[in-house]
């Protein structure tokens, strides 16, 4: 395993390389202020290899905001449907050559004009590797979460992690009427919001950040069926 994963940090470390500052920096690649929104997929495998060990699904967003002074906050975070979730954040400054890089101190990321991504930190015992393509309307993007030889004893320690992001900006909504909007709910909505018929309590597993998956039970809402009426 030692040998696996000094392998993949020579790998990772000649991704990134630094470009003297040249010329006068170009506008940012992607659209600032608006969340690209859409679906995560994360699927956990051995770090030395072997068959998918867990697959979760969740709701994704990235979004770019000002933090002034030509700086633009790059955020990710996502909310899976097993109860997990994600949060990273990096500020980036434009380069002379066009390229918008990181200030952060536990690893370089950088966007280049083009809308490539790429990026290599390390948290918690963990290489944070992120790489993919981002522009104007839409994204993908790929985070590896690979274990260091510091990342303690852990069940997810073990882990290589994948998350895939598939985003976009939402698309234009519809113009409303304002003689038709009231702001009303229709009284079905209204009615059947919070109907719980009872309480049942199942076994969920949950994966956490440091934890890996665990087996509880829960509280779950059964809704009331619709009688027709």
């Amino acid at each position: 395993m030692k040998r696996t994963r000094c392998l993949i940090v020579v790998l990772l470390a000649g991704l990134l390389t630094v470009t003297p500052a040249l010329g006068e920096p170009i506008p940012f690649p992607a659209t600032i202020g608006a969340p690209y929104t859409g679906r995560m997929t994360v699927e956990a495998f051995p770090v030395d290899g072997g068959d998918r060990m867990h697959r979760a699904w969740g709701d994704a967003e990235v979004r770019f905001s000002a933090a002034g002074d030509d700086r633009v906050l790059f955020s990710t975070t996502a909310a899976l449907a097993d109860g997990g979730s994600l949060d990273l954040s990096v500020t980036v400054v434009p380069d002379g050559d066009g390229v918008w890089r990181s200030l952060s101190h536990t690893g370089p990321t950088e966007i280049t004009a083009a809308g490539r991504v790429l990026s290599l930190t390390e948290m918690e015992g963990f290489h944070m590797v992120l790489t993919g393509q981002i522009g104007p309307e839409n994204g993908k993007l790929t985070l590896r979460r690979i274990p260091t030889e510091n990342a303690g004893s852990a069940p997810d320690a073990e882990m290589l992690t994948v998350f895939l992001f598939d985003v976009s900006l939402p698309p234009p909504g519809p113009v409303s009427d304002p003689e038709k909007d009231d702001g009303r709910e229709p009284p079905s909505a209204a009615e059947g919001r919070g109907a719980c018929e009872r309480i049942e309590w199942r076994l969920v597993n949950r994966w956490t950040w440091g934890g890996g998956m665990s087996l509880s039970r829960e509280p779950q809402c059964v809704s009331r069926k619709s009688t027709g009426d």
